[in-house]
């Protein structure tokens, strides 16, 4: 059953897709639309899941589950992983790659790829305050907490040079 994202216990269980491009206005009602319909009808070994979807800044889908209520299983999760993949075909975007990780700069959401971190952050492009999305967050508690966080308090942490 649909539950709106801020309504669900700090506990529930969360995944974020980043889209490789920011959704159009008519993707976005389109996910908005579909997902609902979707999280209405998740189910875990016949029982409704108390979920939600959410996008964020236009190129994120926020799925999560109150496992309060019921929790989500394998069976349940392989349905959501398959629900993500038809968006992706009906929108022809990708929503799997782990290959680039996103960044906020200036109000937008900046994509680099995995592989030019390192050097970006040596020539100075990535700052230590640059705020990046941290995606393998997996609760709403962290997700609120810690999904948005500086650079320097990622993973991307030991690129940058410790100051005396």
């Amino acid at each position: 059953m649909y539950t709106n994202f801020n309504d669900l216990d700090k506990s529930s269980r969360l995944w974020v897709y980043q889209a490789d491009r920011p959704f159009t206005e008519e993707e976005k009602q389109f996910v908005l639309q579909n997902g609902k319909v979707f999280v209405e009808n998740w189910t875990a070994h016949n029982k409704a899941l108390n979920s939600s979807i959410d996008v964020k800044y236009n190129q994120f889908i926020v799925l999560s589950v109150d496992e309060t209520k019921a929790p989500a299983t394998g069976c349940s999760i392989d349905k959501s992983v398959h629900f993500i993949k038809a968006l992706e075909n009906e929108l022809k975007i990708n929503l799997l790659d782990k290959s680039k990780i996103a960044f906020l700069k200036n109000g937008e959401v900046v994509l680099e790829k995995l592989s030019s971190i390192k050097s970006k952050v040596e020539s100075g492009e990535i700052s230590e305050s640059l705020m990046t999305f941290n995606n393998m967050v997996t609760t709403k508690d962290e997700f609120d907490k810690n999904w948005l966080i500086p650079a320097s308090e990622s993973w991307m942490a030991r690129f940058f040079k410790l100051e005396a």
